[in-house]
């Protein structure tokens, strides 16, 4: 790959200290109410619990807001994801030099708004992808980033929310997957592994914890709080 409400980077390095912490997102496939009267950007910009600041930092810095506003749809890495980002950058940095940190500030030092702009355009789809469009198996599509394709799936769950006699539906949620090599198999154990055999091609297969905001101009769909900002391993 080409390489709301502002907060200080001092409550940012906060964050970045407890992302080990993170709590597990709790998972509700959607909304009662879908349709939110606000724009993209102006919808992740009011949340109350600030989950959204430095993401709209990073698309701020790019130049995308005008993107995100448009039609489409947005998989939205939240503040963890940037988080996990910026702990695995510093870990790279620290075998090198363990005095080196790598923050946020840092990431706009050396990273150029042409290279936030390709790392953030990766999770923003030209198309508006709902879960009618969605299909078990996948289907890629091109993201805003050249070249880079991601796959979108809505898939059952079996574990979850079953009660015999009370609850049968088999909920579905929506996943983000990078293909790395080629599509992964599954296998008869419920594994998976790439038809190469390399385990360093496995895909990265990422749940939507919450999907389908429907705002004045598109779809949002919010990644895992376990997610890693760019796929990053």
């Amino acid at each position: 790959m080409k390489k709301i409400i502002y907060i200080p980077v001092a409550a940012f390095m906060l964050l970045l200290a407890i992302s080990s912490c993170k709590k597990d997102p709790v998972i509700d496939g959607g909304l009662s109410v879908a349709k939110v009267n606000m724009s993209t950007y102006d919808y992740l910009k009011s949340n109350s619990r600030h989950l959204f600041d430095t993401t709209l930092l990073i698309v701020d810095k790019a130049g995308m807001k005008d993107m995100i506003n448009g039609p489409g749809t947005f998989f939205v890495p939240d503040d963890y994801a940037i988080a996990s980002y910026l702990a695995a950058k510093q870990n790279d940095a620290r075998k090198i030099d363990e005095r080196k940190n790598f923050t946020i500030d840092t990431l706009f030092k050396y990273y150029s708004a042409q290279m936030l702009k390709d790392s953030m355009g990766i999770y923003f789809f030209p198309l508006k992808l709902s879960r009618d469009e969605l299909s078990a198996n996948g289907v890629l599509y091109q993201t805003s980033t050249p070249n880079i394709k991601l796959m979108v799936s809505l898939e059952e769950n079996a574990d979850d929310y079953q009660v015999d006699g009370i609850i049968s539906t088999k909920p579905k949620y929506i996943y983000l997957t990078k293909i790395r090599g080629e599509k992964d198999l599954v296998n008869s154990n419920g594994t998976t592994s790439d038809p190469s055999g390399n385990p360093q091609k496995l895909d990265i297969k990422v749940l939507c914890q919450t999907t389908g905001i429907i705002t004045n101009n598109g779809i949002i769909h919010v990644l895992s709080n376990q997610h890693t900002w760019t796929f990053k391993q």
